[in-house]
């Protein structure tokens, strides 16, 4: 299927569209959205190329989701690692290879950026994207993800 898309790295006069996506995102499993914590968040993200990667998709002109892919260094893994920590199609713009398209996009980068692993949290009971992801190579892990809040 030929798709009228492009993926490209999100900028600050993105950040509005970011946000509003966010706060959608996060409505479906009823986490708390502050957009001026997001708006805040995204300018430092966005401007200090050293925590990773923000990517909007576009299709037929218009965004029509994106991802975050956070950077860290972990010795486990042999070197830096990307963690898809966000990917987000809005409803309107799902059903057309979206999703796919960004994984795609993620696994090429990964590798031509020297990346060792790309690590990705998922909802439990979100059967469709775990299928989405098993499909483009992501499997389950030994460890559980734990959290310690501050």
């Amino acid at each position: 299927m030929d798709l009228n898309y492009r993926i490209s790295h999100a900028e600050i006069k993105d950040i509005p569209d970011l946000c509003y996506m966010m706060r959608d995102f996060y409505a479906i499993d009823f986490y708390p959205f502050d957009a001026t914590v997001a708006e805040n968040n995204f300018v430092k993200f966005l401007k200090d190329g050293n925590f990773g990667y923000c990517f909007k998709i576009i299709f037929e002109g218009k965004i029509a989701g994106y991802f975050i892919l956070a950077r860290y260094f972990s010795f486990e893994f042999g070197g830096e690692i990307l963690f898809l920590d966000e990917l987000f199609i809005k409803p309107e713009f799902q059903g057309k290879s979206l999703g796919k398209k960004a994984l795609e996009f993620v696994k090429d980068f990964s590798a031509e950026h020297n990346f060792k692993v790309v690590l990705l949290e998922i909802e439990n009971h979100n059967e469709k994207a775990k299928k989405l992801y098993e499909h483009y190579g992501f499997q389950n892990h030994k460890r559980s993800l734990m959290i310690l809040m501050n």
